[in-house]
């Protein structure tokens, strides 16, 4: 069987690290897969798991900053750019570290990857490559947040070019909201009076022209609901991820 490359993407805060770890324990704790973690971020002082492959051996944001004199800004677009110019490197020592399933935790700022060497890392690395876009469930509580986050799930798999699966990560902070977001998701009218009752203006109309638009663009998928603290959603996101890994059809 194809080692299965699970990229980890996010907005800032959306917990892609704790996500990651949580995951990766939940695997090898309940199937009989080997779980390899790789961390591509280069600004974190300290990750929750072990990487069998890390990119701070290479270079980190505080060293970059302090050998060419540059501010954090700066030394993120110079490890972007050393990102990309390695990537057929790392790419090779990422798949030079086996395991049937590697979790791949990428930098907080989302673009870095997606702009400098990840469609290049997704198509590189040896096995099946699936994104998982993370947002934050406290902003998908809104009609025009849930549609924001279908939209960069949406451009995250098209710019990797590989499958995406939106996650809403830390869905313990809005406990009374999940039905809700479940409701808009599944149903445009539903979304629509949701978007309609939170106000006027130029953002909700935006939302109300997505969301009728969406349906035709986005592939059947439903909405997973994960909580990197209590570990909750961890067997639905296996699932669903396993269901792309076998090309399974409808992800509904």
């Amino acid at each position: 069987m194809r080692a299965l490359n699970l990229i980890v993407l996010g907005t800032a805060g959306a917990g892609k690290s704790a996500l990651t770890a949580t995951f990766g324990k939940w695997i090898e704790e309940n199937t009989d897969r080997e779980v390899r973690y790789i961390n591509l971020d280069p600004g974190c002082e300290s990750v929750p798991f072990r990487p069998h492959f890390d990119i701070r051996e290479h270079f980190t944001i505080s060293k970059i900053m302090r050998e060419e004199n540059l501010g954090p800004n700066g030394a993120m677009v110079r490890a972007s750019e050393l990102l990309e110019r390695g990537v057929g490197e790392f790419s090779g020592r990422i798949s030079a570290v086996g395991g049937d399933v590697r979790l791949i935790d990428t930098p907080g700022q989302m673009e870095v990857f997606l702009f400098h060497g990840g469609p290049d890392m997704a198509r590189l690395v040896d096995g099946v490559t699936i994104s998982i876009f993370l947002l934050d469930a406290q902003i998908a509580t809104r009609a025009t947040g849930l549609v924001l986050a279908r939209l960069l799930g949406l451009m995250v798999g098209l710019r990797l070019g590989v499958p995406a699966v939106t996650v809403l990560n830390k869905v313990d902070l809005v406990p009374d909201m999940l039905e809700t977001i479940e409701r808009m998701d599944a149903d445009p009218d539903a979304l629509e009076r949701r978007a309609l009752e939170e106000g006027a203006g130029v953002a909700v109309d935006m939302t109300l022209r997505l969301s009728r638009i969406l349906p035709e663009l986005l592939p059947a998928s439903r909405l997973v609901k994960t909580s990197a603290r209590t570990g909750h959603g961890m067997r639905e996101l296996y699932d669903i991820v396993h269901e792309v890994f076998c090309a399974c059809g409808d992800l509904t």
